[in-house]
């Protein structure tokens, strides 16, 4: 067995020494991911923006980017994702639970294209890689052993600096009677239907009435284009709408969706009544876990500041 240390870009601190078996008890976070490749995948498709905050408590692990206050994504990797998966709540921040008990719970600023660089390492490969994360508590790094298995097993380690937590927007849906509007989506349909619209276009509005709904782009020189599905399209599994509402949003936006929607198995759309629209994206795992990313995307505003609706 082979086992080195790699150098890679700022963010990543050099311990002379390797984590070893007896300082697992020291831990305060520690979990296993076998299949690397998802992971590394679903993680690579939120990387829009350099920093993100790590969220980990007794349900898994919680990673959240956010651009200019108008786009947030959020990836929950469940534990079940995990082969292994260990919070000490001695160690550990605490912060309450539905009914006034406390969880374990932690958080943690972290640059997320340092991260992604590390995962990468293994991933070009056949062989299948394994990853195994630690931390030891508030302002320790981040530790990343990644095992790449075959004849001649590899191990590299990569410890990674982790900043302050931040605040994020709060953007849930917290009661749905606040959503107007849902769908589910078969994920490669809808996929390939965002990938037909013009990808130079500035604008997309989206329509939903209780018959049917609507994309349509806005580029420059006027020129748009439109794509409509009835309520009872093979592409949807689903469709509810208690509202008509239309709304416009930036295109980039459902851009930076499309690296996510391309791993997609299912994705459901939520609007409320203001144009937030939030859109979960369900990927399958090879062992039936799933992995599941949530959108929330802001509408364009009028001059006079006044939603458009």
């Amino acid at each position: 067995m082979q086992r080195t240390k790699v150098l890679l870009s700022k963010g990543i601190v050099h311990n002379r020494n390797m984590v070893t078996q007896t300082q697992y008890s020291q831990i305060q976070f520690q979990a296993v991911v076998n299949n690397l490749a998802t992971f590394h995948n679903v993680i690579k498709a939120i990387n829009f923006v350099e920093n993100a905050m790590i969220q980990l408590s007794k349900e898994g692990l919680q990673v959240t980017v956010e651009d200019a206050k108008s786009i947030q994504a959020v990836a929950l990797i469940k534990r079940t994702c995990f082969s292994e998966y260990s919070l000490n709540a001695a160690t550990t921040a605490t912060a309450p639970a539905e009914g006034g008990t406390a969880e374990p719970f932690a958080s943690f600023g972290l640059n997320l294209k340092v991260f992604t660089d590390c995962l990468s390492m293994f991933t070009t490969s056949e062989l299948d890689s394994s990853l195994k994360l630690l931390r030891k508590g508030p302002r320790a790094p981040l530790i990343a052993i990644l095992e790449q298995h075959g004849e001649d097993s590899l191990i590299t380690e990569c410890s990674i600096r982790t900043m302050e937590p931040f605040d994020c927007m709060d953007l849930e849906f917290t009661d749905d009677q606040q959503i107007v509007s849902k769908f589910a989506a078969k994920g490669t349909d809808f996929f390939q239907l965002l990938g037909e619209m013009d990808s130079n276009c500035a604008e997309i509005e989206v329509s939903i009435t209780p018959s049917q709904l609507k994309f349509e782009t806005f580029g420059e020189l006027h020129m748009n284009a439109s794509v409509e599905l009835s309520n009872d399209s093979d592409i949807l599994i689903s469709f509810n709408c208690s509202q008509t509402s239309t709304y416009r949003y930036k295109f980039q936006h459902f851009k930076l969706i499309m690296r996510t929607l391309a791993l997609a198995s299912q994705v459901v759309i939520s609007t409320n009544g203001e144009g937030l629209l939030g859109l979960q994206v369900i990927i399958e795992n090879n062992d039936n876990s799933m992995f599941y990313v949530q959108y929330f995307i802001l509408p364009l505003v009028h001059d006079n500041d006044s939603v458009m609706n």
